[in-house]
């Protein structure tokens, strides 16, 4: 199987770059022109031949292609060979993607989808839901419960036993000091829901 990667922006060309396969295709919604003129889109996609991971930061962006994609296809997990995994005892999902630095402990549920950036460290016991983007330096305590689609910002931190809802973003070194119930976006220090 072909591993291919669909979509063409910054977090799609770092993936490529950390996968290191030069002849890597890239599939997107408009059609692709690669440097050798050849034409890619969704709908050249194969099945029989293409094995696919959706390299989309937003999370209801990258829902919205998977349901587009043929129910099908095969996804392959990337896995950084410089993250850090501490315990066999950690699921991750297929189509997720782990990138270097990461830090991930022990008795970790990632499921499907899911984006763990740069230099990320998850706690114990910590379940991520489809469809979440951690971002890049984000600190996830242990006995965490995030949802579906959620979006965790650049330097953000979680503390231990924290949930959050689904479709909640945390904004840019934000601080989760409490339960999240209500989708939204949250900022500040400690984050509370933008009003």
């Amino acid at each position: 199987m072909e591993k291919v990667i669909i979509g063409a922006g910054g977090f799609a060309r770092e993936i490529k770059s950390a996968l290191g396969l030069n002849d890597i295709k890239f599939f997107v919604d408009d059609l692709f022109i690669d440097e050798k003129n050849n034409i890619f889109g969704l709908s050249n996609l194969d099945i029989e031949k293409h094995i696919a991971i959706i390299a989309i930061g937003s999370p209801e962006e990258r829902e919205k292609i998977k349901k587009r994609l043929p129910n099908n296809l095969e996804y392959f997990t990337y896995i950084d060979r410089r993250a850090i995994i501490l315990d066999k005892n950690i699921n991750i999902g297929k189509g997720s993607i782990i990138c270097a630095g990461a830090v991930l402990t022990t008795n970790i549920n990632i499921g499907e989808h899911v984006i763990i950036n740069l230099n990320v460290t998850i706690g114990h016991d910590t379940r991520i839901n489809d469809f979440t983007t951690v971002s890049p330096g984000a600190n996830i305590s242990g006995n965490c419960l995030i949802g579906k689609k959620n979006y965790i910002g650049s330097n953000s931190c979680i503390r231990e036993g924290i949930s959050l809802c689904d479709n909640v973003i945390v904004g840019l070194n934000g601080a989760v000091t409490a339960n999240i119930q209500e989708s939204g976006i949250y900022i500040g220090i400690p984050a509370k829901i933008k009003g």
